[in-house]
């Protein structure tokens, strides 16, 4: 297990989420960002299945170990996530409710089982078939 593909998929992860927010952000309009629920929807459903894809390509590729990085690799874009969350409300005084990251959280860790899970059938899947 390589820890730069552990730090690679973390920050790729979070740029990929940070990315898919902005333009959904952006299709919405700002000043309705605040009141919309459909966009705290999307949020939750970009936030399940954009790292539920990441993991299931891990847990595909990766032979040795898949639940062990994949929790790595979770870990450290939670620590990325919460450190830039914290940046933000000690810089820009932009508040930092520790609910917000509860849901997102949740998801987050089925998002890993499931993920790896799905990547590990799939790869058995495929071994099967040669």
């Amino acid at each position: 297990m390589k820890y730069s593909r552990i730090i690679l998929f973390s920050v790729g992860l979070y740029l990929l989420l940070v990315a898919l927010s902005t333009i959904a952000t952006k299709i919405v309009g700002f000043d309705e960002m605040t009141q919309s629920t459909s966009l705290a929807f999307t949020y939750y459903v970009l936030g399940f299945v954009t790292p539920l894809i990441v993991y299931c390509y891990l847990g595909y590729k990766q032979t040795v170990g898949p639940y062990k990085q994949a929790f790595l690799v979770s870990a450290v874009y939670w620590f990325i996530d919460l450190s830039v969350g914290a940046l933000l409300y000690i810089l820009l005084e932009i508040s930092m409710d520790p609910l917000i990251y509860l849901i997102p959280a949740f998801l987050h860790v089925v998002a890993v089982l499931l993920g790896t899970l799905l990547g590990i059938q799939l790869r058995r899947k495929r071994v099967e078939r040669k």
